[in-house]
């Protein structure tokens, strides 16, 4: 007597954990070892078995391709349990034609195997698959008859669907007693210390594990990845939950091809952990989860998601569960950012320390973020940390939506966190898919790891906190025309720092300094001594040293009708809000 187990569709869990098992049983009289037939779109099949040695065995296979491609719908393959690696893989090369319809496929042949276990999966998916397939198109009938299968959504795709399905089947015979059966289902994750296998759309769940010494861990992560916009959507990592620094995590080069549709990318292997405390984390986004595969899935279907094994089995003694109650200190926050905005919260820095940062934001079509966070030294204008294309990942939900994420190390200081957001897509107004963590749109700024000292932190709200800032003419609007007096009781050196307007060596927004006494222009910012600021072309920048004697000066900055903070008429600068000048004391 043969059993299968078929996972459909969005009842996939339930179906493939209580339908088809009762333990383990050995087959001594039937040399059937797999049956499966009687499909319904979209379903997964799977069952085990181990051999006993070398053995012979003999498959029959009826699937399908797509009908402008080579690639197979409807499928099957067998995959080494322990390797997680497929051994056998029915090809479109390997098949002949069965019935009438030419894209009905059937394989007979034989294949033989090591002693091991193995896992058999068959997959009866959709006919109408087209992502990042080869199509092949060999006259203007085709073509139209891919853009009406594209378009057409009549019950027309389900008619020739089920004429096919009822003809796909799978079936594996070994020698009498060669064999035996096992559940891969009830196998998964036995002897994990973390599990997040088969995830359905937007989960997004962290798990907390201690190790009680050093050891390696074999982790199995499965995920997707969008090559067109470079990142992964569905994927996983792990932190250290004591310092809050991410440890390891999926990426573009750490993984590899995971079989099915080309989006499915796998890590499989080894790393080594001290002893401690760690956080899993995975998330998916709204769609391509286990059991509502929109391409094919990959060849290790019930290791979509992650699982982490003790690397040598004796070793999952030393592994327990772990809560993770530590909540970091919050220095500053400016969260859950809308449209339109513009914040920033000053903290100064008594001494050296580790700070954890966590900011989501918009990467704009331009290739530049339109959303997003930064913070400068206040004593000398430096940018210290700043959100880029490049220290970002994907944060869920729509490409655009990216997220910072880790430990930076800043001197004692003075220092500013900036926030800005452009007028769409933001915190409850988005006009694509939200990150999984909305409330953290915006950058956060914890005291990382428990040896934080607290009490070497204080906040503030002005920006003239620094006793080394002179002038603070910033932030400024159209038709500004504005002074600030300074003094210095001694000859010294001054850091001016101005962002302005300039367009064909003429400058429109622009800074001066005077001496208060004769009248006498002592700097001006001209567009010879300005250079590109980001953004458009006619962003100009100043960041310069002079000397002045001991005095009193006045700064002035003047602004046009135009394109000032924070209503930029083409792309704004690197750091908008310095539009105007800043002068500060060496």
């Amino acid at each position: 007597m043969c059993r299968k187990a078929i996972l459909a569709g969005a009842l996939a869990m339930a179906i493939i954990g209580s339908m088809f098992w009762v333990g383990a049983v050995s087959v001594y009289a039937d040399d059937v070892v797999v049956d499966f037939r009687e499909f319904y779109e979209g379903d997964l099949a799977v069952d085990g078995f181990e051999l006993n040695g070398k053995t012979r065995l003999t498959i029959d296979i009826v699937g399908a391709e797509l009908k402008h491609s080579d690639d197979l719908y409807a499928y099957g393959w067998i995959l080494d349990a322990a390797s997680r690696e497929p051994v056998w893989v029915l090809k479109e090369q390997d098949t002949q034609r069965f019935g009438k319809n030419k894209e009905v496929r059937q394989f007979s042949g034989e294949v033989t195997l090591p002693a091991g276990r193995y896992e058999v999966y068959y997959y009866a998916g959709q006919p109408y698959y087209y992502d990042n397939l080869e199509i092949k198109i060999d006259n203007l009938s085709e073509a139209i008859d891919l853009l009406q299968n594209l378009f057409d959504d009549s019950r027309d795709k389900e008619k020739y669907y089920s004429e096919d399905i009822g003809d796909f089947m799978m079936q594996i015979k070994a020698p009498t007693g060669s064999f035996s059966k096992f559940n891969p289902v009830e196998d998964l994750g036995r002897k994990a210390i973390v599990e997040f296998s088969r995830p359905g759309d937007d989960y997004f769940e962290n798990k907390g594990f201690s190790l009680k010494k050093d050891m390696p861990v074999k982790i199995i992560a499965i995920g997707e990845y969008f090559s067109s916009d470079r990142v992964f959507v569905d994927y996983g990592w792990i932190i250290n939950a004591d310092t809050r620094e991410k440890i390891w995590q999926m990426d573009k080069w750490n993984t590899s091809w995971a079989g099915g549709g080309r989006k499915n990318r796998a890590f499989i292997g080894q790393i080594d952990l001290p002893e401690g405390n760690y956080v899993a984390s995975f998330v998916t986004d709204d769609s391509h989860s286990f059991g509502k595969w929109n391409v094919m899935p990959p060849y290790d279907p019930l290791h979509y998601g992650m699982v982490i094994y003790p690397a040598n089995e004796g070793d999952l003694k030393s592994a327990a569960d772990y809560v993770d109650n530590y909540s970091e200190p919050i220095i500053v926050q400016i969260a859950r950012v809308r449209n339109d905005e513009y914040a920033y919260k000053g903290f100064t820095l008594k001494k050296e320390s580790r700070l954890h940062i966590v900011a989501l934001g918009e990467y704009g079509s331009l290739e530049e973020f339109v959303d997003y966070g930064w913070i400068e030294n206040v004593d000398d204008n430096e940018v210290v940390w700043k959100m880029t294309g490049d220290n970002t990942e994907h944060a869920g939900g729509a490409s655009k939506n990216r997220r910072f994420d880790g430990i930076i190390t800043l001197e004692p200081g003075n220092y500013m966190v900036y926030y800005i957001s452009d007028d769409s897509h933001a915190y409850r107004d988005w006009n694509s898919t939200a990150p999984y963590d909305q409330e953290m749109w915006g950058v956060t700024i914890y005291g990382a790891g428990r040896d934080f000292d607290e009490k070497a932190v204080t906040v503030f709200d002005e920006l003239s906190t620094s006793s080394k800032r002179l002038v603070n003419l910033v932030g400024l609007g159209d038709d500004e025309d504005v002074r600030q007096t300074f003094e210095l009781k001694k000859p010294g050196k001054v850091h001016i720092f101005a962002l302005g307007e300039g367009k064909d060596n003429r400058m429109y927004d622009y800074g001066w300094i005077e001496n208060a006494r004769t009248g006498e222009i002592i700097w001006e910012m001209t567009y010879r001594k300005t250079r590109h600021a980001g953004g458009g072309s006619k962003n100009r920048m100043v960041d310069t040293y002079i000397n002045l004697d001991a005095g009193t000066y006045n700064a002035y900055y003047v602004t046009d009708g135009s394109h000032s903070f924070p209503d930029f008429n083409t792309s704004r600068p690197d750091r908008p809000h310095m539009w105007g000048i800043t002068i500060s004391q060496e």
